[in-house]
């Protein structure tokens, strides 16, 4: 049934403005009361160039420094933006060319870095050092240039274990992640540790989309968790 106020078809009584008025109050202090999501910045740091990137070479556990001119260059990019400020924590990866990307890019951060075997490149066994020319027309190659968890390379890591542990430094870090206090991770590491985690993290990228950075490239990815989980709500490189 219809009910018409006393006062026209478009008036409301005094009564009701005051009950109206009251739950939009309500509903606004409800809103400025309720907890902020958190929101986490993760800045992912491929190390600089060795001579094996340069020379198109596989370079996985090999431990090659920087050719010999890049510290300086890295050092050119300190005043970087995602560079400055207070990480709550920073991770890199424990190869030489890992340590000498943090020591020129972050020095005052080392005293607090983890160097962390997950963060190492993955192991390209008998063919590290090598090129695609070198290697093209081998049979298993080419089975793990095409899928790699269908090959691994001869005395090399299975693209299951390489996986397993990044991921598993994830997991990890995002428990870590819901301290309070913490709100900036540094992480310095290889092209294909960020290519597998940028797939575990942004909906919808798998490991053969993403795309590594260039050697010295800074990659940023704001996360809000929502639940048990965090979720990409802004990238930029």
């Amino acid at each position: 049934m219809e009910r018409v106020q006393a006062g026209g078809a478009g008036d409301s009584s005094p009564v009701d403005q005051n009950a109206e008025e009251a739950q939009r109050l309500q509903g606004i202090q409800s809103l400025l009361t309720q907890p902020a999501q958190p929101e986490l910045e993760v800045v992912l740091v491929r190390h600089g160039y060795t001579q094996w990137n340069q020379e198109r070479r596989y370079l996985g556990r090999t431990d090659v420094p920087l050719v010999p001119w890049e510290a300086e260059r890295l050092k050119e990019l300190r005043t970087q933006p995602p560079l400055s400020g207070e990480f709550r924590r920073v991770y890199c990866s424990d190869l030489c060319r890992c340590r000498e990307t943090l020591a020129a890019l972050v020095p005052h951060l080392m005293p607090q870095a983890i160097y962390d075997s997950r963060l190492r490149e993955m192991d390209f066994g008998a063919w590290e050092g090598c090129t695609y020319e070198q290697l093209k027309d081998h049979a298993l190659y080419r089975s793990w240039i095409d899928n790699p968890g269908s090959a691994t390379p001869p005395g090399g890591e299975a693209w299951e274990e390489f996986a397993a542990r990044v991921d598993h430094f994830w997991t990890q870090l995002q428990w870590e992640a819901q301290a309070p206090e913490v709100s900036r991770i540094l992480l310095v590491t290889h092209g294909g540790v960020i290519r597998q985690l940028l797939a575990q993290i942004i909906e919808d990228m798998t490991f053969y989309t993403a795309v590594a950075p260039v050697p010295g490239e800074v990659t940023v990815l704001r996360l809000r968790r929502e639940g048990e989980s965090w979720r990409m709500v802004e990238q930029e490189c």
